[in-house]
């Protein structure tokens, strides 16, 4: 009896022991800093077999195998621009956890005389673009953005930064979130001094970075990876200024940096135009001359909106479902006194939580006044001119949340939500008067003052769930998302104007107007991948939005016997809403054999677009569209030094509700803007391509990128110049001489850009060498005076940057930039011109003996070609002496003067399918300034 049990008990044992599976699961990651590695490929083979599985690390460097069976494995991780990783594993029916395992980088045979002269670059990692800081030296008091501008692909103007031909969506620190979406708080506010490399790349959405299916859709990122000894500790500066003319600047940051916990707070106030962020302006008001004249009909150029339209089809304008960078404008033309605070928090919860989130607040007084001339042509070759000069003032409060929580809720679910919530307020004043000239003739002039109250909320609501089944790269994701945006504001119009000469054509015009405008969404987006073999992936997915608006856009006109604004105005006013639903379906294949990728997928897709107008008089419009939205994509890594990638991909774009609404904006009576319903969808083509070889020995980059876009049903503008009969406008009788223009649907609108660069170290100067070459082609459609017009737009560019990397005791980065711009029109060759224009700038900083230090930044401005009220060639100089103090030189006092010549300017030319504008603002005049700064350091080195 017991020998019968014993083998009973035997058999099931062996039964039970060969029915038994296991998991094996690890992070890869680089060895050097632990950053990790996503993409990278992990192959398990058994030793007695000569198949293997085989994955894809995720965003975070994770990958697992499910249902391994007992016995021994060989298990090899490969990355480009790394050593291959092997490690022999044995399964005995119980969970493996490798945890993190470190990718040594491939360290090329460089000859002796390279290894002793200089330092590696950049390497070209898959589609990842890393440069090695220490090759690019500065000051020990730089930030980031002083050495992102020695670096190739990178062009930094005005704050605004852009990469490889296209402007950087976001700035990673560590792999982590840094201050929301603002890549211009991250660059200011961190030092040089910390970082370790810069790493350049197109980060996929969430869903394609947990599937492994690259479905295109991706926004240019720069990560900054830290130092390794900087990651814990503090670190930050404290400055503080008066000068003449009561100038003043004080402010600084402090990051306490902790392992994974990292906190990081900034401040500032000045009156010299010193901007260390972006502003997020919801109203469309900080940007434009107007000062408060925002939330208007999308005026002219209005167009399209961005390039983040995608396949789900896209919405023009400030609503509530646009991308988190829709809103963020850089520093506004005059002088502005702001006050600004932010603080940014990340860390990791246990094993499970990641969690980022920041608050920032800045409010600015603004001061702008502006000379601006407008020519329009029409097939007669007469041409109008509108001169206005204006003087505004406005001030602009804004708050902005911005969170991320990432939530393993298991090895095979987790959750990512993403919040975020702004509030901005605008008040202003501007005074303008203006004429409309036809040779000597003044057609009519307009003298009005306009003062408007603005706020609005946005917030939204991101929440996606993510599944892994048991079978390798076979996922389910959810993707929720909400938003919801009111905008309120009232406004007051007093305006003297006059048509012709006759005095019976005087209008004056005394009006108070409201506006109330609320915005929700929703969408829902299902994505679902399976593996096909070794090699290649399925996905079908399936989404579906939902927006609904609603404009109510009442004015009062000025009653002399009651003394009140209570005659309602029925031409200036409307009530109007809209319904835009959509749903679309598809799917696409995704193949993966070593360094090629190939994607293509294709989405049919459905949206009915209904508006409904109740006030003055009741209307609707209610459109169905139909259509097919292809994508693809192919990706080659040639080898270790060369990438290519191509792209191809289709979009839709709606009208905003400003652009739908049929009432007429009057704020400028001489240039009237009205809303048009009957607007339909644009749909759009873009191509790309891109390559770039990076050569280690000779520490040198290259890159060449050329898109094109192609858009029919493109959201133009159509206008009427003076003494030309307008269209009948609904409730409302425009003024003989005045301009109408409103937005129309046109095709034919494309466009084609180029972006060359090469990198390469100068050995003589101890300095690195960017040469680029750039061109953009553009041809966009109007109609004036009910005759089409095509502006065709040529700029040709070259530019060069050099900068040194002596020590960190000079440094010197010279730029120039030069253009040869040329616009044409369709309709009269007198339209057309040609200039040029040439930016050079020269900055200069050493630290001499005993510790003073000489810092001179010297800007050169030239234009020509325009006319000779706007042709300018000036020269911007600042300079500063100091003294460094203190222990290690962390302080310092200096005397620095704005404008040593007395010389600043500022001239804007712009030029749309119905006119070329030239518009010249005042700038900040020359101050001196005495000054105080601190900077702080305090690490700490973990001892192992």
């Amino acid at each position: 009896m017991r020998q019968l049990l014993f083998l009973v008990a035997a058999q099931l044992f062996a039964i039970i022991s060969f029915a038994q599976t296991s998991s094996i699961s690890g992070t890869v990651a680089n060895a050097s800093d632990s950053i990790p590695l996503s993409g990278a490929n992990i192959v398990l083979t058994k030793n007695d077999s000569n198949k293997g599985r085989g994955v894809i690390a995720d965003f975070d460097g994770n990958f697992s195998f499910d249902n391994v069976t007992d016995g021994a494995f060989l298990l090899k991780i490969s990355y480009v621009g790394y050593q291959d990783f092997t490690r022999k594993i044995r399964v005995n029916g119980r969970p493996i956890q490798l945890g993190i395992l470190p990718l040594q980088e491939e360290v090329e045979e460089l000859n002796e005389a390279v290894v002793t002269g200089q330092a590696v670059r950049v390497l070209q990692k898959g589609d990842t673009l890393q440069y090695n800081a220490n090759a690019y030296k500065t000051l020990p008091d730089a930030s980031a953005e002083d050495l992102l501008e020695k670096m190739p692909t990178v062009v930094i103007e005005n704050g605004k930064v852009q990469a490889e031909g296209e402007d950087v969506k976001q700035v990673l620190v560590d792999g982590k979130r840094f201050f929301g979406d603002d890549p211009t708080a991250a660059i200011r506010n961190l030092p040089a001094e910390v970082i370790d490399k810069i790493e350049i790349f197109d980060k996929q959405s969430d869903q394609a970075e947990f599937t492994g299916f690259d479905d295109g859709e991706t926004s240019k990122t720069i990560n900054i990876v830290t130092k390794a000894d900087r990651r814990n500790g503090q670190f930050g500066k404290i400055y503080v200024g008066y000068g003449s003319e009561d100038k003043y600047q004080a402010g600084g940051n402090i990051n306490l940096f902790s392992g994974d916990q990292r906190i990081s707070i900034i401040g500032m106030a000045n009156n010299v135009n010193q901007q260390n962020f972006s502003t997020e302006d919801l109203l469309g008001v900080v940007g434009s001359s107007g000062g408060g004249r925002g939330g208007g009909q999308g005026g002219r150029g209005g167009g399209q909106g961005g390039r983040d339209g995608g396949q789900g089809g896209g919405r023009g304008g400030n609503s509530s479902g646009a991308s988190a960078n829709d809103f963020l404008v850089g520093q506004q033309a005059g002088i502005t006194d702001s006050q600004s605070g932010g603080i940014n928090f990340t860390d990791e919860w246990g094993d499970k939580v990641d969690v980022s989130a920041s608050y920032f607040f800045n409010r600015s007084d603004n001061v702008s006044d502006q000379l601006m001339s407008q020519q329009f042509f029409d097939e007669g070759g007469i041409n109008e001119i509108y001169d206005e000069s204006s003087s505004s003032q406005s001030n602009n409060i804004n708050h902005r949340f911005n969170g991320q929580l990432d939530f393993e809720i298991d090895s095979l679910n987790s959750l990512t939500w993403r919040p975020k919530l702004s509030f901005q307020t605008n008040d202003g004043l501007q005074s303008i008067f203006g004429q409309t000239l036809l040779g000597a003739d003044v057609l009519n002039q307009t003298d009005n003052d306009f003062n408007a109250d603005l706020s609005a909320l946005s917030f939204s609501n991101d929440l996606i769930w993510k599944h892994k089944f048991t079978k390798p790269r076979r996922t389910l994701s959810v993707r929720l998302n909400t938003g919801f945006s009111p905008k309120k504001g009232e406004s007051y119009l007093f305006s003297e104007n006059s048509f012709g000469n006759q005095p019976a054509d005087t209008l004056l015009i005394d009006q108070y107007a409201t506006l109330d405008l609320n915005s929700w969404n929703a969408s829902a987006n299902l994505q679902y991948t399976e593996p096909l073999g070794e090699k290649s992936m399925l996905m079908l997915n399936y989404r579906t939005s939902y927006q609904q608006e609603e404009s109510n856009k009442e004015t009062f006109d000025f009653n002399e016997e009651t003394t009140q604004y209570d005659l309602f105005d029925q031409g200036l006013s409307n009530v109007f809403s809209n319904d835009y639903f959509t749903q679309q379906a598809g799917g696409g294949y995704n193949y993966r054999s070593g360094g090629l990728t190939l994607m293509a997928r294709a989405n049919l897709q459905w949206a009915n677009l209904l508006n409904e107008q109740t006030s003055p008089f009741e209307n609707t419009y209610e459109n169905t569209f139909w259509n097919v939205l292809p994508m693809a994509m192919l990706r080659y890594t040639i080898s270790r030094k060369e990438n290519l990638r191509l792209s191809y991909r289709t979009n839709t774009q709606l009208p905003s509700i400003e652009q739908l609404q049929n009432v007429v904006d009057n704020n400028n009576p001489l240039q009237l803007t009205v809303g048009n319903p009957d607007l339909v969808q644009s749909y759009g083509h873009n191509l790309f391509a891109r390559y770039t070889k990076s050569n280690t020995e000779r520490a040198s980059v290259f890159f060449a990128m050329v898109g094109g876009s192609l858009t029919n049903g493109y959201i133009a503008n159509s206008t009427y110049l003076s003494g030309y009969d307008l269209p009948e406008l609904e409730g409302f009788e425009a003024q003989e001489g005045a301009q109408l223009t409103r937005p129309i649907n046109l095709d034919g609108q494309w466009s084609l850009r180029s972006f060359m660069t090469y990198g390469f170290p100068v050995s003589a100067l101890k300095s690195n060498l960017n040469i680029d070459l750039t061109s953009s082609f553009g041809r966009t459609p109007g109609l004036v005076n009910d005759a089409l017009n095509y502006s065709n737009n040529t700029t040709v560019g070259a530019g060069l940057t050099l900068g040194s990397s002596f020590s960190d005791r000079l440094d010197f980065t010279l730029s120039s930039r030069s253009n040869y711009n040329t616009v044409g029109n369709s309709l009269v060759a007198t339209g057309n011109t040609q200039y040029f224009n040439q930016n050079t700038r020269l900055k200069f900083n050493a630290i001499i003996d005993s510790g003073f230090v000489f810092r001179t930044d010297l800007t050169h401005q030239w234009y020509t070609g325009l006319d000779e009220t706007f042709d300018q060639n000036y020269l911007l100089w600042n300079m500063s002496i100091g003294k460094k103090v203190f222990k290690n030189d962390r302080g310092e006092i200096s005397l620095s003067v704005f404008d040593l010549l007395d010389q600043n300017n500022s001239l804007t030319r712009n030029a749309t399918e119905t006119y070329i504008e030239d518009i010249q603002t005042n700038v900040l005049q020359q101050y001196f300034m005495l000054g105080f700064k601190y900077d702080l350091r305090h690490f700490r080195v973990n001892k192992k």
